[in-house]
């Protein structure tokens, strides 16, 4: 809950939050899309992670473009 971005010294990091009873051993999956888009794309670097956050700098680099994230436990 709460995906937001945090964008610090040119990166944008896609951070979120998790329930507080979330079982041990969840991982996360990371899409993203520019806006207009139709289709999500994974970022593979960010599939079955355990972190609650993910590097999206790559993804998002045309700064005059707005970009969509989601994450799915």
């Amino acid at each position: 809950k709460r995906a937001a971005f945090s964008s610090t010294n040119f990166e944008n990091i896609l951070t979120w939050e998790t329930e507080a009873d979330i079982p041990p051993g969840t991982v996360f999956d990371v899409q993203y899309k520019q806006y207009g888009e139709k289709s999500w794309l994974n970022k593979p670097e960010c599939q079955s992670i355990t972190q609650t956050f993910c590097n999206l700098t790559h993804e998002t680099e045309n700064f005059t473009e707005n970009y969509y994230a989601r994450v799915r436990a």
